[in-house]
């Protein structure tokens, strides 16, 4: 039997939309060795049959890799909250290829995890940091290749997170983006998406109060979230270094140092402070 514990993520960071995000010390646990059909053991109300992320996930990588598939046994305890912005389905697939990649005597190198999680969830900006832990931005080259650049900020920054006890599906989420953005927009947010990145990687976090916005998604799924705008300003009222919706939300974060002062949250909501890791999925 193999353990994993996968670690949460928070994606986009603000302009870096697909393409940038963080790992956080919230992890989903795995227990999954090889059986003669698909058995999930968990408390969650996640499916317990082949539609079960995980389960589909490791099929599809043995059929990605021409092996055999019969079936496994999974033992879930999900931390990690569901439809929350905080990367719980790229978990599942890293979870996943990574027992897949185990179970099969590792055929796989972490840059072959890394180019299959991103072709199965279609992004790179949860999967690479739940791999690699840190800060990350990726690219995903013509040929389907990811190329990343990673970094680890000082250990006195961390992230609040405001995790609301209401989902937001992605799908929803992203049906209320436009399908073309103006010129002025794409530079505003290039160039901030860029500054983020250069902010944390050189350690400039004061930067980061007046780098943050942007114009691809967060105006658009703002009005989705309820509090939106009263969470924003507690955040900045708390002293928050930069504050961004994680992922398509619900879930509101902002880089924080020992500064931050935690604040009473509105109904609905809860706020925690959590690292910034250095390490990705591990096996135990």
């Amino acid at each position: 039997m193999v353990k994993i514990k996968v670690p949460a993520t928070s994606a986009n960071l603000g302009a870096g939309f697909d393409c940038m995000g963080l790992a956080l010390d919230i992890y989903n646990e795995l227990w999954i060795e090889p059986f003669d059909k698909i058995v999930i053991d968990t408390d969650d109300d996640l499916p317990k049959d082949g539609r079960n992320l995980v389960a589909s996930t490791i099929k599809k990588t043995y059929e990605f890799l021409g092996k055999k598939f019969k079936g496994v046994y999974i033992k879930q305890i999900n931390n990690i909250p569901k439809t929350s912005g905080l990367g719980s389905s790229a978990a599942c697939i890293v979870g996943g290829v990574t027992a897949a990649n185990s179970l099969l005597n590792y055929p796989m190198s972490t840059e072959d995890v890394i180019n299959l999680c991103t072709s199965f969830d279609g992004h790179p900006d949860n999967v690479v940091p739940a791999i690699l832990g840190g800060i990350t931005v990726s690219v995903v080259n013509g040929a389907g290749k990811v190329h990343t650049f990673r970094c680890l900020p000082k250990k006195d920054l961390k992230i609040a997170v405001m995790i609301a006890d209401f989902p937001l599906s992605t799908t929803k989420a992203r049906a209320v983006l436009p399908e073309m953005y103006s010129r002025a927009d794409m530079v505003y947010s290039l160039s901030r998406a860029v500054a983020t990145f250069a902010a944390l990687s050189q350690g400039e976090f004061d930067k980061l109060k007046y780098i943050m916005d942007d114009k691809i998604h967060t105006p658009y799924r703002r009005p989705l979230i309820k509090d939106f705008d009263k969470i924003v300003e507690l955040f900045k009222r708390a002293g928050a270094l930069g504050i961004f919706l994680s992922g398509a939300g619900p879930t509101i974060a902002a880089f924080v140092d020992d500064n931050f002062v935690p604040f009473d949250t509105p109904k609905n909501w809860r706020l925690e402070i959590k690292n910034i890791i250095a390490n990705g999925v591990y096996i135990e």
